[in-house]
């Protein structure tokens, strides 16, 4: 296989991933907000006041429409709903103010290769790569695929046998863990790749995140 073909498309697809996903993080108000986050501000009956995505950029501030910069990077969502009710307060009686995170690129893992379901997944903790594959909607037939390959965050490889891996006298104990930044990528059967240029498209696939928050 062509390896500018098969970066080309990997880059594609992981670009294509960030752009389109639009699902709402579920997690507590005690989440401290980070950048690059991408936030979803609802005020009950006031849509001017609504934003379905809001990125926190690099300086740590949203820029909110009519209010200008306000400061969320190091804040919980329950400090930061009340610093946005405070402000939205100079316009609306007792508004009735909402924050979600819609997406945490910072918590983000990535499976590609050949996978029913490749893209990044979302990891609030360590998860082992059956866990990883799994969420990916598996491995598209285990009988053929020979090998998968983990690209650490450090840039690193290791690579595993799917064979060994899902044999019954395996000790689940080995299993790979798996990290935030960390890239599984599913050999195709019979297939070959240039592990240099996967990390490379690692590291355009993380530049895509942000160029696709601060266009926002």
């Amino acid at each position: 296989m062509n390896n500018t073909f098969v970066a080309r498309g990997l880059f594609l697809m992981a670009f294509l991933f960030m752009l389109f996903i639009n699902s709402n993080a579920q997690i507590d108000s005690t989440y401290i907000i980070k950048r690059g986050d991408v936030l979803q501000i609802d005020v009950m009956e006031h849509p001017e006041f609504s934003l379905v995505a809001v990125p926190v950029m690099p300086d740590g501030f949203v820029q909110f429409p009519g209010l200008g910069s306000i400061r969320a990077a190091g804040m919980t969502i329950k400090e930061f709903t009340t610093v946005m009710q405070k402000n939205v307060e100079k316009y609306v009686v007792n508004p009735v103010l909402t924050v979600f995170v819609k997406y945490m690129p910072s918590q983000v893992m990535n499976v590609v290769g050949y996978v029913n379901t490749p893209g990044q997944i979302q990891i609030f903790e360590p998860t082992d790569l059956i866990t990883a594959l799994s969420k990916a909607g598996g491995i598209k037939d285990i009988r053929r695929c020979k090998w998968v390959t983990i690209v650490r965050q450090d840039q690193s490889f290791e690579k595993y046998s799917v064979k060994k891996i899902f044999s019954k006298n395996f000790d689940r104990a080995e299993i790979p863990v798996l990290n935030v930044g960390d890239t599984v990528y599913v050999i195709e059967p019979n297939g070959k790749f240039n592990w240099s240029l996967l990390t490379f498209i690692t590291q355009l696939a993380y530049i895509s995140v942000l160029i696709w928050i601060n266009l926002r």
